[in-house]
């Protein structure tokens, strides 16, 4: 039963939530029992009932009235602040039986009951269903629980004057169920009852500064409250997030990284955050590096990962000081997301970083970009040290969840410190202001993902180009739209075009590395582009249809890297990564990109970027080596597992040849017509196979045809055959390039 479960997470992680004692049943006949609420988020409160906020709704839920306080606090309803309040009754019942479901915080989101003011009992939603406001373990977003019954005994208060709070103090939480009933038929045998109001203490962390990185500890998803860490330095408050913060006896599921103490050695730090009074405190940690990660043959050995938690769009792609930065979307539940951030040298090897950008009131901090602002526009830096700027989109209203009630406005956020910690801009939203978000709006409102750049009229995507301005694509309901401004805070929109779905890229590419000829891309998260030509303010697509980049399984929101070098023509190296195996998936291996004429048109190539020689222990050398039908295997001594394979070879005289990879077959088929790879990728007039693959323990991405025409990403179960095979069928074939490249982890 419910309450069993309770106490036996009581048990386990020893949390006071409340103050329980066994209840004594003695038969007797009850009176009729009496329900004093019955609210959910479909209904409207009470009428009887004081309303404050709008958490609950109000007595009159207009859009307009609505929409007054959704401008005053970037909100909306389902994450709004509020309370409800009952008129005074008197106490004339046993226990008040409380159901309730929703997100776990034991004084946010809580029912109160108070007499003469002071509160003598609450409850929050079960803690088994932590604080997602969700039911686990299911990772889907906002799937209601089923409600929890709790008992406050309030046999010693009977004849008292009496009001129940239910009350929604938590902007990152919710309840989606709240009935309480007064009667006079307690909890079955062996349940508990409640008989005090929780004790919720605040509690200190202080220390001086000996680390680069401030690790906090935190729990697993279900029992663990979601409450606000505040971290000052030197008394100056540098960061105030909600935190699912493990204490006590919680068990710690993992750390993470939240600022980085680099430049603030032997400083103060205190750190705030709340504990129940029997509980011990929050194990926090300073030290020089984030933790590693487990590293095993089941898990990525050569991509970036999360340690803890789930991942999905790479975001603020920037070179910058000699660093390649990648951010990417980060939830360790999904109430939120925030920007987790990895840097390299090298574009392969990758550490982590703390949490650049976290949830804030103006909502979650969905995907952007990053600019390197090297004529300082912003005046945030300096010519000399120019600041490194983060554009994301603030979303806030459980993302459109329901009745589609949310706000999505645009923000900046900034480094001075070489891109280790961000600040806001005191100015946010710089896009958004205007927004008019109403009941039952259109489901295709969305506002989201700026990608920003400078551009230049007569160097292009020069960062460096003293004639240019900022221009940013910018999703926005049924395609991209443009704006440019000169100072990254001001924005005046330009242009725009349907057909895209959000994500939003827009890059130039020399045709066939011809820097006299140069094309602009234009793409969006399924990254289906358009060829065209684009003067700063207007794109102009060239191609008919919208052509597939990519063939593969699992893979979205494909960004590239803002300031980097310029390439052989004469145009920056434009190096992409995406969003690749869901959830708890991974970023993808970094590849470049090329416009190059083929048998096709012109298509958007690509080949793993040539900083994958960084991962090389190695190489097998088979140039020239004649295979033939039913030969042996010539790979058969290869068991590393992890591979970078390339080989070229005329398939005139053959009907298949077969890579057998990790127990996995890829099969190239030969006809009079040209080479077919898994029937959707064919390239035409030509039997000379051009075909590379690189093999984690836990992806396949396979690039088919010259330049790399074909990309197919491909997540693979991990397996322990670790094996490598090739085969031919038809007829013999000889390998004009054939390397097996054995790659080690970065991890």
């Amino acid at each position: 039963m419910k309450l069993h479960r309770i106490v036996s997470m009581k048990t386990k992680f020893m949390i006071p939530l409340y103050c329980m004692v066994l209840a004594v049943l003695a038969p007797s006949l009850h009176a009729e029992d009496r329900v004093l609420l019955d609210f959910n988020m479909q209904t409207l409160p009470p009428a009887d009932w004081a309303v404050e906020g709008y958490a609950f709704g109000t007595h009159n839920p207009t859009p307009a009235e609505r929409q007054k306080q959704a401008l005053g606090t970037r909100n909306q309803r389902y994450v709004q602040k509020g309370r409800m309040t009952s008129p005074e009754f008197t106490i004339e019942s046993d226990y008040l039986k409380v159901d309730c479901a929703g997100t776990y915080h034991p004084t946010e989101v809580a029912v109160v009951l108070m007499v003469d003011g002071k509160e003598l009992r609450s409850c929050s939603p079960e803690p088994g269903y932590g604080f997602l406001g969700a039911k686990l373990p299911s990772p889907r977003m906002f799937i209601a629980p089923d409600p929890v019954n709790y008992f406050f005994d309030v046999r010693t208060l009977r004849g008292k004057q009496a009001v129940l709070e239910v009350r929604d103090q938590h902007y990152d939480g919710l309840f989606f169920d709240v009935k309480i009933t007064a009667t006079d038929q307690g909890p079955d045998n062996g349940q508990a009852v409640i008989t005090q109001a929780v004790n919720w203490i605040e509690d200190h962390f202080e220390t001086k500064i000996k680390g680069d990185y401030l690790l906090v500890p935190v729990g697993p998803l279900a029992g663990t409250p979601l409450q606000r860490v505040t971290v000052e330095i030197e008394g100056e408050q540098k960061l105030s997030v909600h935190l699912p913060l493990a204490f006590g006896e919680i068990k710690t599921a993992g750390y993470q990284a939240v600022y980085d103490l680099t430049h603030y050695q032997g400083r103060p730090l205190k750190v705030t955050y709340h504990r129940f009074a029997e509980s011990g405190p929050a194990k926090l940690l300073m030290q020089r590096d984030i933790p590693g990660r487990d590293v095993s043959d089941t898990m990525p050995a050569f991509h970036v990962h999360n340690r803890i938690g789930m991942l999905n769009d790479p975001n603020g792609l920037v070179y910058y000081n000699d660093e390649w930065h990648l951010f990417h979307q980060f939830a360790y539940n999904l109430s939120h997301t925030d920007w987790k951030h990895y840097v390299s040298k090298d574009l392969m090897h990758w550490e982590e970083r703390s949490i650049a950008l976290f949830h804030d009131e103006q909502g979650c901090m969905f995907s952007g970009s990053a600019v390197v602002d090297v004529m300082n526009t912003s005046g945030w830096g300096s010519k000399n040290e120019p600041p490194l700027v983060l554009a994301y989109t603030s979303s806030s209203g459980n993302a459109g969840w329901k009745e589609n009630d949310q706000i999505q406005t645009q923000g900046l956020a900034y480094s001075t410190d070489g891109g280790r910690n961000f600040i806001k801009y005191e100015g946010n939203p710089v896009l958004g202001h205007e927004q008019h978000i109403i009941k039952n709006r259109p489901k295709d409102s969305d506002t989201r993902d700026p990608k920003i750049f400078w551009f230049s009229p007569t160097k292009g995507r020069d960062a460096n180009a003293k004639d240019g301005h900022w221009v940013m694509v910018l999703f926005e309901r049924t395609g991209h739209n443009i704006y440019t401004s000169p100072d990254l805070k001001a924005w005046t929109k330009t242009g725009a075009i349907k057909g895209f779905h959000e994500c939003p890229e827009l890059f130039p590419l020399a045709v066939d590395g011809d820097p006299e000829n140069v094309k602009w891309i234009m793409y969006g998260a399924r990254s289906h582009y358009h060829i065209g030509t684009f003067d700063g303010k207007r794109f102009k697509p060239e191609t008919k249809k919208q052509i597939a980049m990519y063939y593969g399984d699992k893979c979205y929101a494909s960004q590239t890297f803002n300031n980097t070098e310029k390439g052989p023509d004469g145009q920056p190296r434009r190096i992409q990564t995406m969003w690749q195996g869901g959830r708890f998936g991974q970023i993808s291996l970094p590849v470049e990109l090329t416009l190059k004429t083929t048998p096709l048109g012109r298509r958007v190539c690509m080949l793993p970027a040539k900083e994958i020689k960084n991962l090389y222990q190695r190489t097998e050398i088979l140039d020239g080596f004649v295979l033939e039908p039913n030969q042996a295997n010539p790979l058969e001594k290869m068991k590393g597992g992890l591979y970078d394979i390339e080989l070229e070879v005329d398939l005139s005289q053959a009907a298949q040849l077969i890579l057998n990879i990790r127990g996995k077959r890829l099969i190239v088929d030969v006809s009079k017509d040209g080479l077919t790879l898994r029937r959707e990728m064919k390239i035409p007039g030509t039997k000379k196979l051009v075909l590379r693959v690189v093999v984690d323990n836990t992806s396949q991405d396979v690039f088919f045809g010259e330049h790399g025409l074909f990309y197919s990403p491909r997540m693979a179960k991990p397996s322990e055959d670790k094996s490598l095979g090739i085969e031919v069928k038809g007829g013999s074939v000889t390998f004009s390039k054939l390397r097996i490249h054995q790659l080690k982890s970065i991890w």
